[in-house]
């Protein structure tokens, strides 16, 4: 098997679905279709589960629940990488659904994850839409000359024999120099197959924290990614010394 990542730097423009508190409707804008359906499959199913896992707890801890960053590997959402920021959010009628601001990802997650400036701005993006006096068509022309320049994407290559008893062991070229975010980028598609990065700053109940999942979180453990209690939804949880 042979990994390597695509070799540019490009700007990748921004997309939008979910609920804002101005508008009723759904919003989906400068998103692949396949990502949207996928997606949103996905957060109505942890929406209705975790309502019934947390109750009457339910409507506070979602509004207070952290903004998270996330990073995609192909075959996640779709057939492209992909990155953004979730953050829980309401419309104009009084229903709750998550608030999403993406773009394709030209890097690997483990690299966009590592290169995080560009949550500076999709997180100011998202919180405008709860400021008095959001305009949707004046934010949205703004939005749509931003652009997200990844950082250059570093080529790594690695070989594996087609044996299956024997596939633990790797062939790094020694003319390459090596690089610890593709190792680990390759160490995550041959445990996992497609992965995903989920990373917050926190909130009152979440305490700031990365989070490594094969495929999208389980849908009986979003539960966690709204009031942090890791342990009650079976996450498992491990330290790392260094």
């Amino acid at each position: 098997m042979s990994g390597q990542p695509v070799v540019k730097s490009a700007a990748a423009q921004l997309g939008i679905c979910g609920k804002v508190v101005s508008q009723g409707d759904f919003l989906a804008q400068g998103l692949d279709v396949a990502f949207v359906d996928s997606w949103n499959e996905w957060l109505q199913a942890v929406l209705a589960v975790s309502r019934e896992q947390l109750g009457g707890k339910w409507l506070d801890t979602y509004l207070t629940s952290p903004i998270w960053h996330f990073a995609l590997s192909p075959g996640v959402c779709s057939d492209n990488a992909m990155a953004g920021t979730l953050m829980p959010s309401v419309d104009q009628v009084g229903r709750h659904y998550p608030f999403t601001l993406a773009a394709e990802l030209n890097v690997t997650p483990v690299q966009a994850w590592q290169d995080s400036d560009w949550t500076d701005i999709t997180e100011q993006q998202v919180l405008a839409t709860l400021d008095e006096g959001f305009n949707l068509q004046t934010w949205l022309a703004q939005l749509n000359r931003s652009e997200l320049n990844w950082p250059q994407a570093k080529r790594f290559s690695v070989s594996q024999s087609n044996n299956e008893a024997i596939r633990q062991a790797w062939i790094i070229s020694a003319n390459q120099p090596l690089d610890s975010l593709a190792l680990l980028h390759q160490s995550y598609l041959q445990q996992f197959s497609r992965y995903c990065l989920w990373w917050t700053a926190g909130s009152e109940q979440v305490a700031p924290c990365l989070l490594v999942t094969s495929g999208l979180p389980q849908v009986s453990q979003y539960a966690a990614m709204l009031d942090g209690d890791w342990s009650r939804w079976n996450w498992q949880q491990k330290q790392i010394h260094y």
